[in-house]
């Protein structure tokens, strides 16, 4: 029998509450959920082929669930708070705890650490690795005041408004004093099937059972990266190597630009330092520019104005626009305090190796200054 609304496709599994008994699984396609199957691990082969997602029923004997109304507060605090309480009553030892949130309720299932264990290891045995392991019993809907009864691959299975197990007799009996009696058919059975494939309404698979999550570091394609970043840092380098021509080319058309002005005044320039030459010489002739004996003339006395002890003794100016001058001073000190001036402003000057004392005690210095 089929389900009337479709699902997902993938494959439902029904685990055994006995070891040696056989597996119950359904496929869910576009028509929904299809008939039951029985499966024995033991000696068939594997049965269903290709899986989508894949929803495992455990056995409700070993996975009750208890169902308390959602607090008001936020669901990731009222699940901690829910994990926290069964963690200090006493049930943590050697057991799983799982808590989810569901249309408004609370569920919790506490349960053997070791049946957790057995199962994910007899599902990969057969090559599947659920999506989500959920208690047989949440596969019946809850009902308020109602004891809801239902029959799953031979597995009684109960529920109330507090709670999910197995349904064993004395218990029903004893329930059923209090509680109306509600028994799911075989296609309210397959109705609620695809609805826990659709949304399982706790998963088990929560902690340290988690389903692994797929590591960037493998999936990614470092061969394709590596060539997208081999190729972007070759176009940079082009990007680059395309300036630096056209710079050098603006470069030389200026120069050119330059070398041709300066032609029309000294057509024997024939390259740029030629043309520097011609035309310092000429300022050096009408007394103009840097090389003129003005220029450097004011940077020495600007330089030597601070220092009041340093004295100039001679001066003389030559054709290339050489200033040469001794200055004297009583520590060589204030002598270093001029050069260092007229260094800061960027004139060239030049110096003895050492300053040495004259007669008179005073430490002299021949120094040379000129533009750079």
């Amino acid at each position: 029998m089929r389900a009337p609304q479709s699902s997902a496709d993938g494959l439902i599994v029904l685990l055994p509450e006995t070891p040696g008994q056989p597996w119950y699984w359904w496929r869910v396609g576009e028509a929904g959920v299809g008939r039951d199957h029985a499966f024995d691990p033991a000696t068939e082969t594997v049965p269903w082929g290709d899986a989508g997602p894949v929803i495992v029923l455990v056995p409700a004997t070993a996975a009750p669930v208890i169902d308390k109304p959602l607090p008001d507060i936020p669901v990731a605090q009222a699940l901690a708070a829910e994990r926290l309480a069964l963690a200090q009553s006493g049930l943590v030892a050697q057991r799983h705890l799982a808590v989810a949130a569901h249309e408004g309720r609370l569920l919790s299932c506490s349960l053997a650490a070791a049946d957790m264990d057995g199962w994910l290891a007899e599902l990969a045995q057969v090559g599947l690795d659920p999506a989500a392991l959920v208690p047989a019993a949440l596969l019946l809907p809850r009902g308020d005041g109602a004891l809801v009864l239902g029959n799953c691959g031979g597995q009684l299975l109960a529920r109330t408004p507090q709670a999910a197990f197995t349904g064993e007799a004395a218990l029903v009996d004893a329930l059923a004093v209090s509680l109306d009696q509600v028994a799911l058919d075989e296609g309210m059975l397959v109705q609620r099937l695809g609805a826990v494939h659709a949304a399982p309404p706790l998963n088990l698979r929560q902690g340290i059972y988690a389903p692994r999550r797929v590591s960037v570091f493998l999936t990614a394609d470092w061969l394709g990266l590596g060539r997208m970043a081999a190729t972007a840092a070759l176009l940079a380098l082009l990007v680059m190597v395309a300036w630096i021509v056209r710079w050098n080319m603006d470069s030389s058309a200026q120069e050119a630009q330059a070398l041709e002005l300066v032609q029309a005044r000294f057509p024997a320039a024939t390259d740029l330092d030629g043309a520097e030459r011609m035309l310092n010489a000429e300022l050096v002739k009408r007394g103009q520019g840097g090389a003129s004996f003005a220029a450097p003339a004011a940077a020495l006395l600007d330089a030597v104005r601070p220092v009041p002890a340093v004295k100039l003794r001679d001066m003389g100016y030559s054709a290339d626009g050489t200033l040469r001058f001794t200055a004297a001073a009583p520590r060589a000190e204030d002598v270093n305090a001029v050069l260092i001036a007229l260094q800061n402003e960027g004139w060239k000057v030049t110096v003895p190796p050492a300053l040495a004392p004259d007669p008179t005690g005073a430490t002299v210095a021949a120094i040379t200054l000129r533009a750079p």
